[in-house]
């Protein structure tokens, strides 16, 4: 029988919030209050607000707030507490996440100081959930309960969450940073996909420890991480992330932030020369050889619920290797269904683990107390979120798993097929994300009719299903068997949404990124995939399971098959084509169109020294609230943003801090730009690595970032379309610009006839290769003439128009070479 569900609410058990958690919630809503008041810019609250976990939605004047759930464990009481601020103050609807976040949406700013304490006071942030930071930390929902796993990876995955959180060496990365921990051979966790991905190991005389690989990441250019080190023992865990963190924090990307990964600072040293600066960083970082103490590791408490009397576990209840079974009859019950889609046996006898299904990571704030009840009357007390945006709980006695499914079903909650190729992932796309393309969670309810719940043949049991609504892979789209991520597509007067349909992805076994095979409208994609899966089942091999007919068939084959479904009628033929799923709306993308490439340098100026303001008003404030060795790191960068928008002007816009300063004192620390207490500028800021942190070394490093920022600003802002710096001397300035034309120059000029050189900036971006071409035009006598290569697209609209508005004249502008990827300008300079 099922247990009797009181409808009656039950008391949240709280704690006092430390001093320094309430002193951070504070100032918090002190900033939110003075944005509110007016008394603070949006742009210098928005990366402070991110610091703490809080986005903006694409719906003005509401929020979304991401708890933090490290390895995906919370208790019943966190998780009334949860419900009972989804109800408060958002929709009354939570949303898990594939990082194992839940996410709250539809917050008010002025509320949202309120929800931090009431998570604070049991136990659970938002610190870090978003901004530069290392994210949650990831790890398998049976950890602990896998009968495959080499052993339990929870304390370590927490361990080094809390390690991390609020670390000073992680508060202004380049980028995001993410971190799995991974149990066992079925890697659950996805860690090729992770910055730091780490896969329990033991050794041959019983050691335990971690294969480690490094840079991994989806998005638009998506990677699968590489082998750092085969075994980490416990004792070098922490050290050896902190040491691949610092490498990334010093060598990351600044400039651009769709090239800030650390995927890209492998990419761009190599493999083996990352390793190398790793092996540097962790003896810089005081570790100098492993002293072989013991890792300090944080408990978690999961302990088991007496059983009446211990069984075998079921063979029925799952296949035991940390994937629900398969195999089912054609007379099955609902409740048979459900066991076998959803229930593990765990490695403990007796019990198992239940997952319960959400549709696409969404659950009710009724529908959290009812799961925080079983959970306590089923269970320990705890459950787990999982990367496939479900719920699981565990230490279930196996005898009890009739009565849990009663309760589960009179809540519509035991919908079968939990983690399998029907439980499609979707991230929220255009519900509430600023960034969504598409209804990437309306394309899901439509796929529904391809794979039903509990009803999807065994022939598919390996396969995965993933949608996201843009190319950033929340969904993370890119290892799936089925993979789709939203565009859209101007066909004449109207845009119709799209999805570019990759297959082939996987991460268990040898981990791949799916191909992109063909472009399909939005409409049309469940036609499209049940005619791939048609294909399949005529043209398989026997025994052949369907990824493994992707690759064999190839890319080009599916994509010829699927040819007939990217059609497209007319808007006056069939508008639904025009319209998302689930849209009441005609589908629009807003178009920037093209900029003018000086207005587009200024810009780059302006966002660098808004960036400089921005970690200079996040120092002053963190050392208000004594935390003085994070306040320098900010305003170490706040000195490095300011000489990034001055060296803008020179052309040039740095990938790292050492070249950052390096060609700030080459160009500009010579010349009167700035005073002479700014020359050795690298030397003056100083690095990440000091250890000081008492509050007047911050006070004088923060005074120190002040004046150069202002020294900055104050430059900047007599910048006119020229791009041209005040400078002191016409001679030295001569002399300047004669160096920086040999080192703008091209390394073998090409004479493109008697009167005119040629210039190659294929491959240099707007608008710095503007900024060049006139850099390289006022080392030239009026008259003269330069040609200049450019890349088609953007490059070639923007810098002859550029050019023309500075007065010069364009005589030529046509391709390099038939397929026109590069043009040729050639522009006669005219003395302004």
């Amino acid at each position: 029988m099922s247990v009797a569900r009181t409808t009656q609410p039950v008391a949240i058990q709280t704690v006092p919030i430390p001093p320094d958690i309430l002193e951070e919630i504070e100032t918090f809503e002190g900033e939110a209050q003075r944005l509110q008041a007016g008394d603070l810019s949006n742009d210098l609250f928005k990366p402070f607000r991110l610091q703490h976990g809080i986005y903006g939605q694409r719906q003005p004047g509401v929020q979304m707030v991401r708890i933090k759930i490290p390895f995906g464990g919370l208790n019943a009481n966190q998780l009334r507490r949860v419900a009972e601020l989804a109800d408060r103050y958002g929709t009354g609807v939570g949303h898990v996440t594939t990082r194992q976040d839940i996410q709250l949406h539809f917050v008010e700013l002025k509320d949202v100081g309120t929800v931090m304490r009431g998570l604070a006071e049991v136990g659970v942030t938002t610190r870090e959930a978003c901004a530069n930071t290392v994210r949650n930390v990831t790890a398998c929902h049976l950890a602990g309960v896998c009968q495959g796993e080499v052993f339990d990876v929870t304390p370590y995955a927490k361990t080094v969450a809390l390690h991390l959180l609020r670390n000073p060496l992680n508060q202004s990365l380049p980028r995001k940073f993410k971190i799995a921990f991974s149990g066992c051979r079925h890697d659950c966790a996805l860690t090729p996909i992770h910055d730091v991905g780490l896969l329990a190991a033991k050794r041959d005389d019983g050691t335990i420890g971690f294969r480690m690989v490094v840079g991994g990441g989806l998005g638009s250019a998506p990677r699968i991480a590489q082998l750092l080190r085969e075994f980490v023992p416990m004792n070098e865990l922490i050290p050896t992330i902190e040491a691949v963190i610092k490498v990334f924090d010093t060598l990351g990307n600044r400039k651009n932030r769709n090239k800030a990964r650390m995927k890209f600072v492998i990419d761009k040293l190599g493999f083996d020369e990352f390793k190398r600066r790793w092996e540097e960083a962790y003896v810089s970082l005081g570790h100098a050889r492993p002293d072989h103490a013991p890792i300090k590791l944080l408990a978690h408490a999961d302990e088991p619920v007496p059983l009446i009397m211990p069984t075998p576990s079921s063979a029925s209840a799952g296949n035991g290797n940390g994937s629900p079974g398969n195999g089912h009859g054609a007379a099955e019950t609902p409740y048979q269904m459900w066991k076998r889609t959803n229930v593990v046996p765990q490695k403990q006898p007796g019990y198992a683990a239940a997952v319960i299904k959400l549709q696409m990571g969404d659950l009710t704030a009724q529908q959290m107390r009812f799961i925080a009840a079983l959970a306590e009357d089923y269970s320990n007390g705890n459950l787990r979120t999982t990367i496939n945006q479900n719920l699981i709980l565990r230490w279930v006695p196996e005898t009890k798993l009739p009565a849990l499914y009663e309760d589960l079903a009179a809540q519509g909650l035991a919908d079968p097929g939990a983690e399998l190729v029907e439980d499609i992932i979707a991230c929220p796309g255009t519900d509430t994300c600023g960034l969504g393309i598409t209804s990437s969670k309306g394309l899901a309810r439509a796929m529904a009719e391809v794979f039903p719940p509990g009803r999807v043949p065994e022939d598919l049991k390996d396969v995965s299903v993933k949608i996201s609504g843009c190319h950033n892979s929340c969904a993370q789209h890119h290892i799936a068997t089925i993979g789709l991520h939203g565009v859209g597509k101007r066909l004449g007067d109207h845009v119709a949404p799209h999805y570019e349909l990759h297959l082939g992805g996987q991460v268990n076994g040898t981990a791949k990124i799916g191909q992109m095979t063909v472009k399909l409208p939005a409409k049309s994609v469940p036609a499209a995939v049940t005619h791939l899966l048609a294909v399949y089942r005529r043209d398989r091999l026997q025994g052949e399971s369907f990824p493994s007919f992707i690759d064999r068939a190839g890319k080009i084959a599916l994509k010829e098959e699927l040819i007939p479904y990217t059609i497209v009628p007319t808007f006056e033929e069939d508008q639904t084509f025009y319209y998302d799923w689930e849209g009441e709306e005609e589908f629009i993308l807003e178009d920037l169109g093209p900029g003018e490439c000086a207005g587009g340098a200024l810009e780059m100026i302006g966002d660098r020294i808004l960036e400089a303001e921005q970690e200079l008003y996040q120092a002053k404030l963190l050392a208000e609230k004594h935390q003085y060795s994070v306040s320098v790191n900010k305003a170490y960068r706040a000195v490095l943003a300011a000489a990034k928008a001055l060296l803008v002007t020179e052309g040039l816009d740095p990938a790292t801090d050492a070249e950052t300063f390096t060609e700030f004192e080459r160009r500009l620390g010579q010349r009167s730009i700035v005073p002479a207490q700014y020359k050795n500028l690298g030397a003056q800021a100083g690095d990440l690595g000091q250890k000081d942190s008492s509050p007047e070394f911050a006070q004088a490093k923060i005074a120190f970032a002040r004046g150069f920022v202002e020294v900055c600003r104050a430059a900047t802002e007599q910048i006119g379309k020229d791009l041209k710096l005040a400078q002191a001397g016409e001679g030295e300035a001569a002399a300047t610009q004669a160096a920086d034309a040999k080192s703008l120059a091209p390394p073998q000029p090409v004479a493109a006839g008697p009167d005119a050189s040629v210039y190659d900036l294929r491959g240099v971006a707007c608008p710095l290769n503007y900024v060049k071409t006139k850099l390289k035009l006022e080392m030239m006598e009026a008259g003269e003439r330069l040609e200049v290569w450019l890349d088609a697209g953007e490059p070639i609209k923007n810098v002859p128009m550029s050019l023309r508005n500075d007065g010069h004249k364009i005589l030529l502008e046509e391709p390099l070479e038939p397929e026109a990827a590069h043009f040729k300008v050639l522009v006669e300079k005219v003395e302004g």
